[in-house]
């Protein structure tokens, strides 16, 4: 039983040492989890962080972009009040929809509006918004048939706008000649503008007749000598045709200016619009790697807690080893005292056996003197003694083995208690972990904080300056708005006082130039005057103009222009008789022309009645067997010539007979299915003269008898070679001599046109007879 106990506890420590060694490579790779975890979490803490940083810096751009979205509709209403622009930016925001859904070589195609392709100086703006006007709004294609489809696209999808469009294939513009300008007083406005080379036809002409002059002095000068128009940078305006305009012409209300500032809001706030979308991506990165390192933590944390769990079952049947280690220990030891005791016992009790052998051999009485005797009887009570001291001993050791048994057992207990209390270590070094990167964590965002904090200190010193720096600025905008206020009532003083100089040197001109008239009218001057009154002084020479006029006073009711009136009467007079000689042969020409056409036309119009006249008794003598027609002229008298009748006529009227034996009738003694026959035999023979491309007939048969409708049919039919017949009918007749055949059905509240057959026709038309 004892090698039982120790074959167990042998096989028990090897497993102990298994276990152990498990147990170390379990801490190992706990160990290595714990570090992954670790790095986990300060690399989710920084995902984090930027995460935030760059969540806030997207709120600030959706708050930017709201007051750029904002600034832009203000601008962009503030460019609709102008006139004359809200149609302009429609026809732009549809031609740019139909661009969206168009082809690559329409987009290549189109280039903008000509203010979208060039570049010009700020101080410049009022001059190019005045000089080129609306053409600044003009869409620049590359050939006509862009601009063509583009106009097609547009009014097939009916979008409003105004389109004026400027084909780069069919621009010529002129060349101007600027040698004569001088560069210190003007120079060309396009000289001054950006664009590309491939525009420079349109730049010429819009820009290329334009000169911008430093004074309106210059600009008066150069629109009369260089037949080029000339504007100031204040806008003012001199045309080569002698038209001035200007005036104070205020920035807010500038074309160009107004459309320059909404385009630039709509740039910057589609940058804007950009730069949030590329934030939005870079969110939706760092989230997604964030959830990626949220599972990476979370597989961590799992497979931590998993380790630990496995550890810590690994742990307790370690400790249940030893407890069992323990135990079989204890057994064995208790085993080996037993077995010592044993065989102490053994031993003991072969010695006294042996004694009691040789006792049983010897009469110890007869061998012992008395003083043996006595030594022996103490010997014998001292055996005894010790026999009994033995035993107590032998009891005592047994209560100290079941002492040390007992706290043997208490040190087993004692060790659980170590075991559990490493345990509580292990988690106690798990919640010092956790509280490490709670403590990281905590870092991370303490920094954060702090720099949010900076940033926030850093925002809040410069709103300071910045409200600073806005009443300073407010405060000379106000002195500046003043100063303005001041300058623009000098201006207007000064535009004022100029106009009324302008106005005063236009007179003074104009009185120069009728006092040069009056004095090349009077005539040169004979060279024997000029070197008499040469050298006297301008005095002598008034009292001398004084003297002649008084004695020309006494001849004021003589009429001193009678010669010169008489010789241009004279020449008038001539021009007059010349003319009116003239006028006389026109109107002798005319006359003649007017008696060729009159003479034309009644030999056409005779003409034409004698055709209408033979083929109107044709048809009706074809529509009518054996009757007779005649078309009469009405209005001439008896015994005029055919001439004269057809001069005199004022209608036509018809008479005829159905029956050859009859006498003839006029209309008004017809019946309604007669005068129908008639009225047919006069379209045809207006057919006749003058074919028509086809004729549309409605039925006509409706109240003809039988044999009517079958020489109506016949007649349509011969003469449907040339023309094109159309009849509604419900009578058979015509259908037997019908091409082809359409029947109108009624089905589902609305009427459907079916080819048909003749027979189908003729069944209907019977079905219809049998239901009427």
């Amino acid at each position: 039983m004892l090698q039982d106990c120790r074959d167990l506890l042998r096989d028990g420590k090897s497993a102990m040492e298994a276990r152990r060694l498990e147990r170390n490579e379990l801490e190992k790779q706990t160990e290595i989890a714990s570090t992954s975890l670790m790095e986990d979490l300060l690399r989710k803490a920084d995902i984090a962080r930027k995460l935030t940083e760059k969540a806030q810096g997207t709120n600030v751009l959706r708050q930017t972009r709201e007051e750029l979205a904002e600034e832009e509709r203000n601008l962009e209403h503030k460019l609709k009040t102008i006139p004359g622009m809200r149609p302009v930016l429609a026809g732009h925001e549809s031609i740019m929809k139909v661009l969206g859904r168009s082809s690559k070589r329409l987009q290549d195609g189109y280039y903008g509006m000509v203010v979208d392709n060039f570049g010009c100086p700020d101080k410049m703006t009022t001059a190019v918004d005045e000089t080129a006007g609306m053409k600044l709004f003009n869409h620049v294609v590359e050939t006509d048939k862009i601009a063509t489809e583009l106009l097609a696209e547009l009014n097939k999808q009916k979008l409003p706008g105004v389109f004026n469009f400027m084909p780069l294939n069919r621009i010529r513009a002129r060349q101007y000649d600027y040698s004569m300008v001088d560069s210190k007083d003007a120079f060309p406005i396009k000289e001054k503008l950006e664009y590309d080379d491939d525009l420079g036809g349109i730049m010429s002409f819009v820009f290329g007749k334009t000169l911008v002059c430093r004074s309106m002095d210059i600009a008066v000068r150069l629109a009369r000598t260089s037949s080029l128009d000339c504007i100031t940078l204040d806008g003012e305006k001199s045309s080569s045709k002698g038209v001035l305009s200007g005036g104070y012409i205020s920035r807010e209300r500038s074309k160009m200016a107004n459309y320059t500032r909404y385009q630039t809001a709509v740039g910057k706030h589609a940058d804007v619009v950009q730069e949030i979308e590329q934030g939005e991506e870079e969110i939706g990165r760092l989230e997604e790697e964030l959830g990626l390192v949220s599972g990476e933590v979370e597989r961590n944390q799992n497979l931590l807690a998993r380790y630990e769990s496995i550890l810590g079952k690994l742990v307790a049947n370690i400790k249940v080893m030893l407890d069992d280690d323990k135990d079989l220990e204890r057994k064995c030891l208790e085993e080996d005292l037993r077995r010592g005791k044993m065989i102490t016992d053994q031993k003991l009790m072969e010695a006294t056996l042996s004694g009691f052998r040789q006792e049983l051999e010897v009469d110890i009485n007869s061998q012992l003197t008395l003083e043996e005797k006595h030594k022996c009887d103490i010997l014998v009570k001292k055996i005894e003694n010790v026999r009994s001291d033995y035993k107590k001993q032998c009891s005592v050791t047994d209560e100290l083995e079941s002492e040390k048994t007992g706290i043997e057992g208490k040190m087993v207990g004692v060790r659980r208690d170590v075991e559990e209390l490493v345990g509580e270590i292990r988690k106690v070094s798990k919640m010092d972990n956790e509280m490490e990167v709670a403590r990281l964590e905590l870092d991370a965002a303490s920094l954060l904080l702090k720099k949010e904090l900076k940033r926030l200190d850093v925002v809040a010193a410069k709103e300071l300056k910045y409200n600073e720096e806005i009443k300073t600025v407010q405060g000379e905008v106000e002195v500046k708005e003043t100063n303005l206020a001041e300058l623009r009532e000098e201006l207007g003083e000064e535009s004022r006082r100029k106009e009324k100089l302008f106005e005063r040197k236009l007179h003074l001109q104009n009185s120069i130039k009728k006092l040069s008239t009056k004095l090349n009218s009077l005539g040169g001057v004979q060279p024997e005057v000029l070197e008499e009154y040469q050298d006297g002084s301008r005095n002598m020479l008034g009292k001398k103009l004084q003297k002649i006029q008084k004695k020309l006073k006494k001849f004021d009711n003589v009429n001193k222009k009678a010669l010169d009136q008489f010789l241009t009467f004279t020449e008038e007079n001539a021009r007059l008789v010349e003319r009116q000689n003239l006028l006389m042969e026109d109107k002798t020409r005319i006359l003649n022309m007017i008696n060729v056409l009159d003479t034309k036309k009644n030999e056409q119009i005779l003409y034409t009645y004698k055709q209408l006249y033979k083929n109107f008794k044709q048809v009706f003598s074809s529509l009518v067997l054996g009757g007779q027609g005649q078309l009469i002229l009405t209005g001439g008298t008896e015994g005029e010539t055919e001439a004269d009748k057809m001069e005199n006529a004022v209608g036509l009227t018809t008479t005829v007979s159905f029956s050859g034996g009859q006498a003839m009738k006029s209309l008004d003694q017809l019946s309604g299915g007669q005068k129908s026959v008639v009225a047919l035999a006069f379209i045809l023979a207006i057919q006749k003269c003058d074919p028509a491309p086809f004729y549309l007939f409605d039925e006509v048969d409706a109240a003809l008898d039988i044999e009517h409708r079958r020489a109506v049919a016949a007649v349509i039919h011969s003469q449907a070679g040339e023309a094109q017949f159309i009849t509604t009918t419900f009578r058979p007749e015509m259908l037997r001599s019908a091409d082809r055949c359409f029947g109108v059905m009624f089905r589902g509240k609305a009427s459907h046109v079916v080819a048909v057959g003749k027979e189908e026709a003729e069944d209907f038309v019977h079905d219809d007879d049998i239901q009427n």
